[in-house]
């Protein structure tokens, strides 16, 4: 008996960790850059790049993706696709909006919500926190995957839109495109 538990345990430990259906999943949303060296040429180091082929893969919560619109120096908020059912948005590292979403018809609909966690009072989250209950719950956004690394937004609720992006005279918070961000990019 004991030695069937312990073959038994070394059956599931070498076998049970080898999901080919992960691979393959994972492989479908990297392309392999083979050859690419890093900028100092001095190691032959493999880049992978984010490609994405459907919405469930952007939103799939395994990966992690992360879009963000960059104009010069200036950054947009920070899609994060993270968690199931939802999409965390950075401000910075110490301001989050979190919105419920579902995927729809090839579009991911982004629901109001005025969740924020956050340190300070920016002038982002005193517009948020200043913006009427009534658009909690209603669609605002809809992201569509315009190409492998560019999701369209459109906005559904224009004035709110406008009021936050209106809170900077630096940066465009709700721009109509975002871009995924490969391995070593820098977004906010």
């Amino acid at each position: 008996m004991k030695n069937t538990l312990i073959i038994s345990t070394l059956v599931i430990g070498l076998f049970g960790c080898n999901n080919p259906k992960a691979d393959e999943f994972a492989d479908s949303i990297h392309a392999d850059s083979s050859n690419t060296k890093n900028a100092d040429k001095t190691n032959n180091e493999t880049s992978k790049r984010f490609l994405f082929k459907s919405l469930n893969q952007v939103s799939n919560q395994g990966l992690n993706s992360i879009w963000v619109n960059k104009k010069d120096s200036s950054f947009s908020l920070a899609l994060h696709f993270q968690y199931k059912d939802t999409l965390s948005v950075s401000y910075s590292p110490e301001c989050w909006l979190r919105y419920p979403f579902k995927t729809y018809n090839n579009k991911i609909i982004v629901y109001w919500d005025n969740y924020i966690d956050t340190k300070y009072n920016f002038d982002i989250v005193k517009v948020v926190n200043q913006l009427d209950t009534k658009y909690i719950g209603k669609p605002f956004m809809a992201l569509e995957l315009k190409n492998d690394t560019t999701l369209k937004a459109t906005y559904l609720i224009k004035e709110l839109v406008e009021k936050i992006n209106n809170s900077s005279k630096d940066r465009k918070f709700f721009p109509n495109n975002f871009y995924v961000v490969q391995d070593g990019e820098l977004y906010d």
